[in-house]
């Protein structure tokens, strides 16, 4: 099982959306997935919700690693299945989930894992059982220095064997943009995807009906950008 924590200090980037689409895209794929929500806003777990989910959440599997196989529901999507979150933050330490790991049972293809914006104990959780980091980024005027504070929160807590790679998200064809882009990547060593995603409707209204880009509108430009995200990780 490959794992894929999607985090940012920053708000507003869509790491939600991504952790989202993401999950289906890889689905449609052929793989098998567990998306965890440790955003206690728990807008993955909404969004995923085949019913009113009751019972335990990932807060009773931080507090108790043991209880990690009870804690996994199935989704309205037959290769999707989901740890759901929980607004109650309790967490006994940061290496909860990777204990939790390996007690695991059921195989996945890959786990991704959906963070809030802020690197608390719950996000260093998620840190030690990642593969891969994946941050996604807006091009405004916040850019250099979010990235740069990204950056000194992986060099100083990530495990060395976590991959940290970025991709641009929301992304327009305005000049500004392409500025900021061709600045990151010129004097800047960041490990920025090829592919982008860009900036559409189709992805709010989709989110309004409770479904993926990819179910909603296929044949889009952004449905295709997720889709491309998910084959490059897989490549990665």
């Amino acid at each position: 099982m490959k794992t894929i924590a999607i985090a940012n200090l920053k708000g507003g980037v869509g790491k939600t959306t991504t952790s989202i689409n993401l999950a289906y895209s890889l689905m449609s794929l052929g793989k098998k997935v567990l998306l965890i929500d440790l955003d206690p806003q728990c807008n993955s777990t909404k969004f995923f919700a085949k019913v009113n989910y009751t019972g335990q959440t990932v807060r009773d599997v931080l507090m108790n690693p043991e209880v990690i196989n009870h804690s996994i529901y199935r989704t309205k999507y037959k290769e999707i299945d989901i740890m759901r979150g929980s607004a109650e933050e309790n967490c006994q330490g940061e290496y909860q989930l990777q204990t939790a790991f390996g007690k695991l049972k059921k195989e996945y293809d890959y786990c991704l894992i959906d963070t809030r914006p802020v690197f608390d104990s719950l996000t260093r959780n998620a840190f030690h059982v990642a593969d891969i980091m994946l941050t996604p980024i807006k091009f405004d005027n916040y850019c250099r220095d979010n990235l740069a504070l990204v950056e000194r929160f992986v060099n100083e807590y990530a495990d060395e064997n976590m991959e940290w790679k970025i991709f641009a998200n929301m992304v327009a064809n305005g000049k500004s943009q392409r500025e900021t882009m061709a600045d990151l990547i010129g004097k800047h060593d960041y490990p920025i995807m090829e592919t982008c995603v860009s900036r559409s409707a189709v992805v709010d209204n989709a989110l309004n009906l409770y479904k993926p880009v990819l179910k909603h509108r296929k044949n889009s430009s952004v449905a295709q950008d997720y889709l491309e995200l998910a084959k490059e990780l897989i490549e990665a």
